[in-house]
């Protein structure tokens, strides 16, 4: 039976633990300045499973590269923040309702001085993603900004009418650079996409986002020309 917490603030760092956070809801919660699984080791990583955050809020809070599974995000209010996930893997997460600025990097070692370490993360990543059904569900989801990077295409449960994908063959031929886009958004992420090492990337009009009409419009053009895909 899970452990609730109703409208309580929590403010803490978790660093080289290892520790398994399960069985937990959060209700109403405010998180307030907390680092979750810094590590340069995949080894000391920290689990989060079975975990519920309902109409929750932040300021300052950071995800580095945690195992997250069977989690549910249902509304998060982030304050006007991006609130940033570094090198964490997913399996069985929903993201639904109302989530403001949210960005998902494959990236671990931001001042990207370790290569040695990014490789050891992105090589147990990738041995992970090949053991699950399904990594992410944004289908339901409505944000203000969503950046996401590193998850597989093919485990990301989508909305197809707003939440596209391009694949690295594709962004190779580089017919996107040529395109009447009304906004260099979607330029600028791809000309980033292909700087990684990822084989695919998930675009994502933000429902919530004052240019959503605009982005999403883009998005179709996209489509149209062959460049994105949206099964």
């Amino acid at each position: 039976m899970a452990t609730i917490y109703n409208n309580q603030k929590f403010s803490f760092r978790d660093a080289n633990s290892g520790t398994v956070f399960s069985n937990l809801e959060f209700q109403e919660c405010y998180f307030q300045g907390c680092s979750i699984s810094v590590t340069y080791s995949p080894s000391l990583r920290t689990t989060i499973r079975d975990v519920k955050l309902i109409n929750c809020s932040q300021r300052g809070c950071t995800i580095h590269p945690a195992i997250i599974e069977d989690t549910l995000v249902d509304g998060f209010d982030t304050h006007g923040q991006l609130v940033q996930v570094w090198g964490a893997v997913f399996n069985r997460v929903v993201l639904r309702g109302k989530i403001d600025r949210l960005m998902i990097s494959s990236v671990v070692d931001v001042m990207r001085d370790k290569p040695e370490v990014q490789e050891a993360f992105d090589q147990a990543n990738d041995q992970y993603y090949k053991s699950i059904e399904w990594a992410v569900d944004i289908s339901q989801a409505s944000f203000k900004e969503l950046d996401l990077r590193g998850v597989p295409a093919r485990l990301i449960r989508r909305d197809p009418e707003t939440q596209v994908v391009v694949t690295r063959e594709k962004a190779l031929r580089g017919e996107w650079r040529d395109l009447p886009l009304s906004d260099g958004l979607w330029k600028t992420t791809l000309h980033l996409f292909l700087q990684d090492n990822s084989s695919d990337i998930v675009l994502v009009a933000p429902k919530r986002h004052r240019k959503f009409r605009q982005y999403l419009a883009d998005l179709k053009s996209l489509q149209a020309a062959g460049v994105a895909e949206s099964e």
